[in-house]
């Protein structure tokens, strides 16, 4: 199999799915909210992102620290808007569960235009509930727009070897939500049929019958990746004020939420907050009252 790099692909039929051969993730291309955000959530220094799919959320820490480069070209994509309305094109049983290459035109897969590759940086083990970039065999640096969730322990080690074939394939994010992992398990467990090129198990979805021609209603849609703005630090610099940062994209305007109770439901005062071009926002809430919670809405 050939990385492929045509403009618009039609999916061919070439058979059901046979025996699972975990290792073709390494012949393939590295790479491809108005919700609420994560509530009461502190991660440390580094961001968060969100894919929002057909069959739930998964909320994901980026590994910056660790990873630096490939975040950053995660990221590129993910501000560009480039995940949004793409599918997942790969999900072997018990393997992995691959995005981040195509969008779907009605009719056909359509490449996610690329960036210049990233050079690699293993550092992190592929174990379940991580986020690595998919590359071509034998390139170590050759990770672009494509990512995969990891389904299991095992296949970090021999002989799947995710973290000793190719150099290593890039961890630079994991899964931290109980809900997230749910969505990963439910994505994975979609019936998967073979096809031609890159889309050698493709998970459909009900109602498709093999070998009728795949419709949108089909695919798990990637409907959205999007930066989850977070409050970082909460801090009562005077009796009468508190004081919030937080962060999110740069020079963006994100609603602050202001609420009496942790119900969701409640947090209907809000102010408007824009980030610097470093991505930070304060805000200083003059009428805190005896006890308040605090969120930032994804936009």
């Amino acid at each position: 199999m050939h990385l492929i790099k045509t403009s618009a692909l039609r999916l061919q039929p070439a058979g059901r799915l046979g025996p699972v051969r975990a290792w073709w993730l390494i012949v393939l291309l590295f790479a491809t909210a108005a919700s609420q955000s994560l509530f009461g959530q502190i991660i440390g220094t580094n961001p968060v992102v969100r894919f929002h799919t057909d069959l739930g959320e998964i909320d994901v820490i980026l590994l910056q620290d660790v990873a630096p480069n490939t975040v950053t070209n995660f990221l590129h994509y993910v501000k560009r808007g480039d995940y949004d309305n793409s599918f997942i094109h790969r999900s072997p049983p018990h393997f992995v569960v691959q995005g981040g290459g195509y969008t779907w035109n009605g009719t056909q897969a359509v490449p996610i235009p690329t960036d210049p590759p990233v050079a690699n940086e293993f550092h992190v083990s592929n174990r379940r509930g991580t986020l690595a970039m998919a590359k071509i065999a034998n390139q170590p640096n050759s990770a672009t727009s494509q990512w995969f969730f990891n389904e299991s322990d095992a296949n970090a080690d021999p002989p799947i070897g995710l973290d000793t074939q190719n150099g290593g394939f890039t961890v630079f994010g994991r899964i931290f939500t109980a809900a997230g992992f749910a969505t990963m398990d439910t994505i994975g467990a979609v019936p998967v049929y073979v096809f031609q090129g890159a889309f050698d198990q493709v998970p459909l979805r009900d109602p498709y019958h093999y070998p009728d021609p795949i419709k949108d209603i089909n695919l798990v849609h990637v409907i959205w990746v999007k930066v989850v703005p977070q409050i970082v630090a909460v801090t009562h610099p005077t009796a009468t004020t508190t004081h919030i940062q937080g962060r999110g994209v740069a020079s963006t305007t994100y609603k602050l939420q202001m609420s009496t109770s942790p119900v969701p439901s409640t947090f209907t005062t809000s102010v408007n907050v824009t980030t610097g071009t470093a991505g930070n926002f304060n805000y200083d809430d003059t009428n805190p009252g005896a006890k308040k919670f605090y969120r930032v809405a994804i936009p």
